[in-house]
């Protein structure tokens, strides 16, 4: 879970935006998926992101939590930008997708090996990371079987 303690309980004026998207523009291959994006969401705001299959939302998401990285322009989540200060910006939120992240072909700790590189975290730290996570919640013994199908 997030340590979320450095937050204001309730947004203040003077509360750093919850997420800053300032001319963004993406492209796979040739193609342009995102073009000079800009999108601010206030703190303690709810938002939906709504749109067409193909429209850039996946690409958007996933360029905010860091899956993919930003070709042109700025993400900042809470004031720390994504690409400078990925580990406080990544922290300071949460993002479940429509899809299963879990593979079931992999163990409980390949799994959490897998969503740790992507988001950058040495193997060194992501290893003890995820024995302490894995010791949290009970799961130690079931470190090593694969993940049930969801």
């Amino acid at each position: 879970m997030a340590d979320l303690a450095h937050l204001p309980a309730r947004p203040t004026a003077s509360a750093p935006d919850a997420l800053a998207i300032h001319g963004l523009t993406h492209r796979i291959g040739d193609r342009p998926v995102l073009q000079d994006v800009t999108l601010t969401v206030p703190a303690g705001r709810f938002v939906v992101l709504l749109g067409p299959n193909g429209a850039g939302k996946t690409t958007l998401l996933s360029l905010v939590t860091r899956l993919y990285t930003a070709q042109q322009g700025s993400i900042a989540v809470f004031g720390h930008d994504v690409g400078k200060e990925s580990s406080a910006a990544l922290s300071s939120m949460g993002v479940v997708f429509q899809q299963r992240a879990i593979d079931p072909d992999l163990t409980a700790r390949q799994n959490l090996s897998y969503h740790a590189a992507l988001h950058g975290l040495p193997g060194k730290v992501a290893r003890a990371r995820i024995a302490a996570e894995l010791e949290r919640m009970t799961l130690a013994r079931e470190r090593t079987a694969r993940s049930a199908p969801c």
